[in-house]
């Protein structure tokens, strides 16, 4: 300890000692000491990930009658994914809070600036691998429903690097069963009821947004009279209060839509940023106003 502490104060440490058994003093320099090294400045922590650096959405869209909603056809699967700066803006911010209601929806995009990932990017599973080609400033692509892999781990690979997500199912069942009436002597069957419209759906009970949007016509489908638009937990029932509903006329058609959200944000580590993921499913059917 003692030489510690006098190398600690001199360029060459010096020790003396007596020996019990002569009486000459002994002194030894020790000469391999090496200088101490300078001191180096402290190395800034490695900052954690930040803001939302992109959007990946998996959308999968059942329409029951799609010549009476003026949809090319009855079910489409689609993917989009968008890359950009950090920001601490979201994508999904017109998904209506769970207990929450409006009129209002508004789809805003975050302003920020676009970066290139690649020509194209690519989603792989165990079952299959989809190619997303780059289209404009975003990328894109459309599956078959056999393609659509519920509940499954997925990892997006590009130039970048890469992130993973997980999508989810859909519905089995839906209540009122008249909603999901395929023909259109037949649609706009189900009754809404003026006084409050319950709405119910299986399996239920996962983590995400349940969502039901009612855009009310005219009794003859030629003028949108307006829409509210619902939200709750993954619960298996949803209620739209009669105070949305009451001023608009008995027989007024109703386009349902019902719709699962599961909106989360993973690491992009190569980016040291994270991506929002928007996995909905969607089903849209109709009624009336009883």
């Amino acid at each position: 300890m003692l030489l510690a502490i006098l190398l600690a104060c001199t360029e060459i440490g010096l020790v003396k000692y007596k020996n019990t058994t002569d009486t000459n003093e002994t002194t030894i320099v020790d000469t391999s000491m090496s200088p101490q090294p300078e001191p180096q400045p402290d190395t800034p922590p490695n900052p954690g990930p930040e803001g939302i650096g992109g959007y990946f959405s998996y959308y999968a869209r059942q329409v029951a009658c799609p010549a009476c909603v003026g949809e090319p056809q009855e079910i489409s699967v689609t993917l989009h994914a968008e890359f950009h700066n950090p920001t601490n803006q979201s994508h999904t911010e017109w998904v209506v809070p769970q207990g929450e209601c409006t009129e209002n929806i508004i789809f805003t995009n975050p302003s920020v600036q676009s970066i290139n990932v690649g020509p194209n990017i690519n989603v792989i599973s165990n079952f299959r691998e989809i190619v997303m080609a780059k289209v404009g400033d975003d990328y894109d692509a459309g599956i078959y429903e056999a393609q659509y892999d519920r509940d499954t781990e997925h990892e997006v690979n590009t130039q970048q690097g890469s992130f993973k997500f997980r999508s989810f199912h859909g519905f089995d069942s839906i209540t009122p069963q008249e909603l999901l009436y395929t023909d259109p002597s037949y649609a706009f069957a189900a009754p809404i009821n003026r006084n409050g419209a319950n709405f119910w759906w299986s399996p239920s009970g996962t983590n995400s947004t349940f969502m039901v949007t009612l855009a009310v016509y005219s009794y003859d489908g030629s003028q949108l009279l307006g829409y509210v638009a619902c939200a709750t937990g993954d619960n298996g029932m949803i209620t739209i209060p009669g105070q949305y509903l009451s001023r608009y006329p008995s027989n007024s058609l109703v386009a349902v839509h019902l719709a699962r959200h599961k909106i989360e944000t993973v690491l992009w580590e190569d980016r040291n940023t994270f991506v929002e993921t928007h996995m909905e499913h969607e089903v849209i059917g109709t009624g009336y106003i009883q």
